[in-house]
């Protein structure tokens, strides 16, 4: 065992604990991550961090922040930019070298806020920098964040999100869920990245020293007992768990409901055609999946 992994997973006091989420993104993030900060005291959770520490006003805090993305909290970090690209390469030297530096980071803020058990809650570690993680971590948890896809989908489109910032291409050979793009339409990239994702939870439970491991649904986030039970899964200590409705980030930042039309509901149906049966079967939440409940 290196010697940072050592001083990660040591020390006087109890052993710290790293847990890792697993999801497409636009499922809750922002929700799971207040549940942790009320009722566990014992963790940090970090929602898609390295966030930027800005400090200059107006425009000049513009051009701070593109400058601390691309030198201080980088892109690589975060878990995109070139971890893509090392991730499809199979540079898993480069994923540990980000990976290291992300670990000496949750150290740091782990013994800032007097806590042993680090959260990463964010859509990013199984785009890349999970194979970092896995050669230098004995052990770590795993939780799976998911959203109805389509919900899902329609999310990322109404935000107008640059799907290539914080994705490889559904052609590329490191995917589990290989597709040739060329005639996709935009929704179906972001359907892909739900199943690619959901794969590779499957994936990285199988293949690395995952001690535990939960499904926690977005559409259960306002689910006192169910929340109560996943935190339980996960050996974490908690007060009992007062859930409320899920924030709806979309709302608050106004970019509209997320609702779907009887066109998303076809534009599922032409993607899934295009998944052989063997690749539906994996993916065990398509078992009793009927998108028309959605347009009823």
């Amino acid at each position: 065992m290196s010697e940072l992994t050592a001083s990660a997973m040591a020390g006087n006091g109890p052993q710290r604990q790293f847990i890792f989420t697993v999801t497409a993104g636009r499922s809750g993030q922002a929700s799971l991550t207040n549940l942790l900060r009320q009722h566990v005291p014992d963790c940090y959770p970090a929602f898609e961090e390295p966030s930027i520490n800005r400090r200059l006003p107006g425009f000049l805090g513009n051009y701070e922040r593109r400058f601390r993305r691309r030198f201080v909290e980088t892109h690589e970090l975060l878990g995109r930019g070139r971890v893509l690209s090392a991730f499809d390469q199979g540079d898993d030297v480069y994923l540990e070298k980000i990976a290291r530096r992300r670990i000496r980071l949750a150290e740091r803020i782990l013994a800032r806020h007097n806590a042993h058990i680090y959260i990463d809650v964010s859509k990013y570690f199984a785009r890349g920098l999970h194979r970092g993680f896995a050669r230098i971590l004995p052990s770590f948890s795993l939780i799976r964040l998911v959203r109805d896809p389509l919900l899902n989908m329609r999310s990322f489109l109404n935000r107008g999100k640059n799907f290539r910032l914080d994705n490889n291409l559904p052609d590329q050979a490191s995917n589990i869920l290989r597709l040739d793009s060329a005639d996709f339409a935009p929704g179906e990239f972001y359907l892909w990245a739900w199943c690619e994702m959901y794969l590779r939870f499957d994936q990285i439970v199988e293949a690395h020293n995952v001690t535990r491991s939960v499904e926690i649904r977005t559409d259960h986030l306002h689910d006192s007992e169910r929340i109560n039970v996943a935190f339980d899964q996960l050996g974490l200590t908690h007060s009992p768990v007062i859930a409320r409705p899920p924030a709806n980030t979309n709302i608050s930042q106004g970019h509209g409901m997320t609702a779907v039309a009887r066109q998303d509901i076809d534009l599922f149906e032409r993607f899934t055609a295009r998944l052989s049966a063997d690749m539906t079967r994996r993916i065990a939440y398509f078992s009793d999946y009927d998108p028309a409940r959605l347009h009823a």
